[in-house]
């Protein structure tokens, strides 16, 4: 019996690089949000600080009042293109999420093929095999029979 051979393992393999390309895309937008958080987070922190500094102090003059209420509002609205940017990070990379299971279901799909289709191949051959081995038994079995009814009937 020939080797066996899935006709579909060029399609298989296709299917598990457009499946890592896509786990890629993922793990690139994961980053970008993470990317997009830790600047949140600095912004934070620095505001915090530039607070801190300005408020520890032992004469705040008027100028610095003025000036953190400008850094407070010019904070504020990154802050808000931050969040925004978060946000729509997020959704990208839920819609590339699914994209990912779209292509790891494909994957799956296929390997139950070639699972089926090998185990197809392993119950002929077995059964191939079994067969042979009865073809032989019976030969082996049949074999001495004729020689002692073909030498009388002669």
């Amino acid at each position: 019996m020939p080797h066996f051979q899935f006709r579909l393992d060029s399609v298989l393999d296709w299917y598990h690089k457009k499946c890592r390309m896509e786990e890629n895309r993922l793990t690139a937008c994961l980053g970008l949000v993470h990317a997009t958080e830790r600047k949140i987070k600095q912004l934070e922190v620095q505001r915090e600080a530039i607070e801190r500094e300005i408020f520890g102090r032992a004469a705040i003059p008027a100028a610095d009042f003025v000036n953190l209420s400008r850094y407070r509002l010019r904070a504020s609205k990154e802050a808000i293109d931050l969040n925004e940017d978060r946000r729509q990070r997020m959704v990208a990379a839920a819609e590339q999420r699914g994209r990912v299971q779209q292509a790891q279901q494909r994957v799956k799909l296929v390997e139950k093929m070639r699972d089926r289709r090998l185990a197809e191949y392993t119950a002929a051959a077995g059964r191939e095999l079994e067969n042979a081995a009865a073809d032989a038994y019976l030969a082996r079995w049949s074999a001495p029979n004729q020689l002692t009814h073909g030498g009388r009937s002669r």
